[in-house]
């Protein structure tokens, strides 16, 4: 099946609160703070002095390092949001959602101030799903969803509950994320994910 360019809603438009240019230098200080030190060792005076500030004027921006870091990952979403409708255009039938998927694994993990946490700071990511993954998620399958319903309006995705898959995509994701799978990841997130997107064979 040829790649299909689907009528996607303008994705980042669908996050709740965009994030805006004003804070890129803080977050660009807090990326280079956390991957040089790490984020259990990263403090406000830290990117205060990074952004070449008074450590007040990151308070009043960001709030807490926690707070920076939660916006840098707001930040990326959007920016990943924009490529999605290419990667998509780039494969053909429903591995343009395993694309996705796989695109999005490898943009976190490459990601500089991403890597570092997964690296040195797990306590940091236990508190973030005990408190916050729920909501990440709900938020996140609510984005996914006009472009999983999309795909099946094209007959790209087997016809399904859009929320339930985009939640199913989205803990996918996290796991290959946190611990990825053995061999290549696009093999081996077809190999999960295929089955339950390739639609039925027409009679």
């Amino acid at each position: 099946m040829p790649a299909v360019a689907l009528p996607l809603p303008t994705l980042p438009d669908r996050l709740p609160l965009p994030v805006p240019p004003s804070l890129d230098p803080v977050l660009d200080a807090t990326v280079e703070c956390i991957a040089r030190h790490g984020l259990s060792r990263t403090s406000m005076s830290d990117i205060a002095r990074e952004l070449g500030v008074a450590p007040s004027t990151v308070y009043r921006k960001v709030g807490s390092v926690d707070g920076a870091v939660l916006l840098v990952v707001a930040r990326e979403a959007e920016r990943f949001l924009a490529r999605v409708p290419d990667v998509m255009a780039s494969a053909s039938g429903p591995r343009a959602i395993t694309a996705v998927v796989a695109a999005c694994v490898r943009t976190a993990a490459e990601h500089p101030m991403t890597a570092k946490i997964l690296r040195d700071d797990s306590d940091w990511l236990g508190r973030v799903v005990s408190r916050r993954l729920d909501a990440f998620l709900a938020q996140g399958a609510e984005v996914a969803r006009p472009m999983l319903e999309a795909a099946m309006d094209a007959r790209v995705v087997r016809r399904q509950d859009a929320t339930l898959l985009a939640h199913w995509l989205l803990r996918v994701a996290l796991a290959a994320l946190v611990s990825p799978p053995p061999g290549d990841l696009d093999d081996a997130l077809d190999a999960l994910l295929l089955p339950m997107l390739t639609p039925a064979a027409r009679r």
